[in-house]
């Protein structure tokens, strides 16, 4: 079986010259490895990958046909622990999966569990995704265990950009950017949301009577819209030539620091709707706090 069958997210040449790196990095795997950029489901992808480029029996690279591979690639191997601070406590007692919340209780478990040896040969991997730029419990209590030397353990953090968590995360990790995904695809649904919010960053008016209409907005469409923004930004960034639509005029008038201020409160609404908040409050604070950056109230 190869790499693209058992993991057809990462097919493609673009991802080729990060396979190979990886692929030689596991003869001397660092302990934190942080995975940025791409798509969510690439990004899982490619940290499984590399679980089993650190677990499969073949010597120098995952051979992704062999058991040890296929329960790695499912999320069900023994020495594969995976946790996201996006899953609530409620819904990890409710519905314990293969995936477990980011809390204290559940690095407490971690903790426990990285004194024994691993069930296999090859390393122990705990992937950890959804971590936030806060300095609670549970991060103060990781960052303690990314600390000290643990030599049947690597940790993978999974993020969309490296800025969305704490500094002091990074900087144990080494880094490795998958290719961004595509701003100049559109999504054509979102349309009349991004010419919305384009129209209130100019004038003020016109995006509260869509967020108030009844079943207007939920959590995946309002990520969906926060994606739309994020792609925004990037044309803006990038220097485009055609930008043209009023969502990326309305970004582009912004000056570089409130453009890396617009980055960051983007990445924060995107977390705000794991918490118990409407989504459709969620974008109007983003869109009002744009507004004022816009029109120099920041």
């Amino acid at each position: 079986m190869t790499t693209s069958a058992l993991f057809p997210e990462l097919a493609g040449d673009g991802l080729s010259l990060l396979l190979e790196r990886l692929r030689r990095l596991g003869e001397q795997p660092p302990q934190v490895l942080l995975l940025e950029g791409g798509s969510e489901a690439q990004r899982l992808a490619l940290a499984r990958w590399w679980a089993c480029r650190l677990k499969c029996p073949e010597a120098s690279a995952p051979c992704c046909s062999c058991t040890v591979c296929r329960q790695v690639a499912a999320g069900e191997h023994l020495d594969i622990l995976a946790y996201d601070g996006r899953i609530s406590n409620k819904d990890d007692e409710e519905n314990p999966g293969l995936v477990r919340a980011f809390n204290m209780e559940r690095v407490r478990e971690l903790k426990s569990r990285l004194r024994d040896a691993p069930h296999g040969p090859g390393y122990r991997v705990v992937m950890l995704a959804g971590l936030t730029l806060a300095r609670d419990e549970a991060a103060n209590a990781l960052l303690k265990s990314l600390e000290e030397p643990l030599p049947s353990t690597r940790f993978v953090l999974l993020c969309a950009q490296r800025e969305q968590l704490l500094p002091t995360l990074v900087s144990r990790a080494l880094c490795l950017t998958l290719p961004w995904p595509d701003s100049s695809v559109r999504d054509p649904e979102l349309r009349p949301w991004e010419e919305a919010l384009g129209e209130f960053l100019r004038s003020g008016r016109g995006l509260f009577e869509r967020t108030s209409a009844r079943n207007a907005l939920d959590a995946a469409l309002a990520g969906r819209i926060f994606l739309a923004c994020q792609k925004s930004l990037g044309r803006v960034l990038a220097g485009r030539e055609d930008v043209d639509d009023p969502l990326d005029m309305a970004l582009a008038a912004l000056d570089v620091p409130a453009r890396a201020l617009c980055g960051r409160w983007l990445a924060e609404a995107q977390e705000a709707l794991t918490f118990a908040v409407g989504p459709a409050r969620i974008l109007e604070a983003l869109a009002a706090r744009l507004y004022a950056l816009r029109h120099g109230g920041v």
